[in-house]
């Protein structure tokens, strides 16, 4: 996973809502492992069942991840967004250490969904690579430094994204915290 080349600066987390100069609006980067009533204030998670099911399984288990931010909604010829999310703040250093190589754990993780399901050898990792961007940047919460990850889909069929968010939710709740220690 490449480092990314216009996030350099380190984001502090949460972050608070934010209308910009040409009425977009930002609604914030809440912290649902601490505020998970306020899962509802997200308008993307209404758009997107497994986009709303990933926020709800990260945040609101027990669990290696938490999600900082996501978008969703129609584009030029498709449906796109992102999701921006970080080991928890006290999940192990060696753990978090493999933030630049998650991309990898995933691919591997489709190529055994692949085995697994009977499906042509590599057309569930080749279709993600084609419509997935993964990319780490700086992150502070409190006063701890470390990466989190930038995740853009872009898919020309909503199922396909509904699908892309289904396995990413997998992989963070399931997949990769049942990884052997020795292979993280």
């Amino acid at each position: 996973m490449e480092r990314d080349e216009f996030e350099q600066q380190s984001d502090l987390f949460p972050y608070p809502r934010e209308v910009h100069a040409d009425g977009s609006i930002n609604y914030g980067g809440i912290d649902l492992t601490k505020e998970t009533e306020r899962i509802h204030e997200i308008p993307e998670a209404q758009a997107s069942a497994n986009l709303q099911r990933l926020l709800e399984e990260v945040n609101l288990q027990e669990g290696l991840f938490m999600t900082l931010g996501c978008d969703y909604g129609a584009l030029e010829n498709g449906i796109g967004g992102y999701i921006d999310f970080a080991f928890r703040p006290g999940v192990s250093p060696r753990i978090k250490q493999q933030t630049a190589a998650l991309d990898d754990f995933f691919y591997a993780y489709l190529a055994k969904q692949e085995i697994q399901h009977g499906i042509a050898d590599g057309s569930m990792v080749n279709y993600a690579r084609g419509v997935l961007t993964w990319r780490h940047a700086p992150l502070t919460i409190g006063a701890q430094q470390y990466d989190r990850v930038i995740l853009h889909f872009y898919c020309q069929q909503q199922d396909d994204c509904e699908w892309c968010l289904d396995h990413i939710r997998h992989f963070l709740v399931t997949a990769f915290p049942a990884l052997p220690q020795s292979d993280v």
